[in-house]
């Protein structure tokens, strides 16, 4: 048996864009996700962010189209046939070298999301080969701290979705021991097939922190229910899940099916949440829940005035 040990995670805040994770070697080009302070393929310490190289790029653009400008103006002014077009070449140019300058500061903005929709369109062939350079990276120091190979796939996956690396953190959190103060996350560790340590997973989270059982949890919980009640602990995890999902009436009535087939499993507080939410919802759709918690009710705390 896998013994599970505490641990504790670096706090971890997602950004609010996934880019802002994204950061580019302004030597050779090397993207990365990770917090590294030298470049893994040059080892230099030119990492900047990607949005910081974007705007470099439109500024220096914006620069070009000024320096063209003054250029045709001082051609123009070199070529004039006499001191009156000379003057007027040269006012001319520098009027609009003023409006260029002028419109240039007004959509600054603009121009720099244009240049980063450029570059991460232009490379993201060598995105994906610098994330997945950081994910081998990630994993090749699982066997001496299995926590920070977790902190990096957790890094990584902001940017770096699919199974794989999904099943790898969960692989990890596995062998962690769970607390509410922990930094969780589900929905992002989802897959696509059954996983039995995913599973096991979403059980545990139930019980340590179930505001993290949300639509998504519970349809994947219910497509895989067969599979699950057939591991060990299936029905431990099934009636955890069930009583996480009695929490919203919305859950409850979705899920009513699902529910009713482990209610009689459920703890006491998790049995009397459902029994108030039938109870303050009688005429809702709950396709014979409310009468199998009556039931219930009926044998199992007949004597107990906290649940009558």
């Amino acid at each position: 048996m896998n013994k599970k040990r505490p641990v504790t995670f670096r706090p971890f805040k997602a950004p609010r864009y996934a880019y802002d994770k994204l950061r580019i070697c302004r030597h050779c080009g090397r993207y990365t996700a990770l917090g590294e302070d030298r470049c893994s393929k040059c080892g230099r310490a030119s990492l900047i962010a990607v949005e910081q190289h974007a705007a470099s790029l439109a500024r220096r653009k914006m620069h070009t189209r000024l320096l063209f400008i003054l250029l045709l103006t001082l051609a123009s002014v070199y070529f004039g046939n006499s001191i009156q077009q000379m003057i007027l070449c040269g006012a001319g140019g520098l009027v609009l070298a003023g409006l260029l300058y002028y419109t240039q500061r007004k959509v600054r903005q603009n121009e720099n999301l244009r240049s980063l929709n450029e570059l991460l369109g232009r490379g993201i062939g060598i995105i994906k080969e610098g994330l997945e350079v950081n994910r081998q990276e990630a994993v090749s120091v699982l066997r001496e701290d299995d926590v920070l190979a977790y902190e990096k796939l957790r890094e990584l996956s902001i940017l770096l979705r699919g199974d794989r690396i999904a099943r790898q953190r969960v692989a990890l959190l596995h062998g962690f021991l769970l607390r509410k103060d922990m930094d969780l996350e589900l929905e992002q560790l989802l897959l696509k097939d059954f996983e039995p340590l995913l599973a096991e997973y979403i059980g545990e989270i139930a019980k340590v922190r179930p505001d993290l059982i949300k639509d998504r949890t519970l349809r994947y919980v219910k497509n895989y229910e067969v599979e699950i009640r057939q591991m060990a602990n299936g029905l431990t995890i099934l009636t955890s899940v069930a009583g996480a999902a009695v929490r919203m009436k919305r859950y409850a009535l979705l899920y009513s099916n699902m529910i009713g087939r482990y209610v009689q499993d459920l703890p006491k507080d998790r049995f009397m949440r459902l029994s108030k939410l039938i109870a303050a919802n009688p005429h809702e759709p709950w396709n014979g829940l409310d009468l199998r918690v009556a039931d219930i009710r009926e044998a199992k705390y007949r004597w107990d005035p906290e649940v009558q």
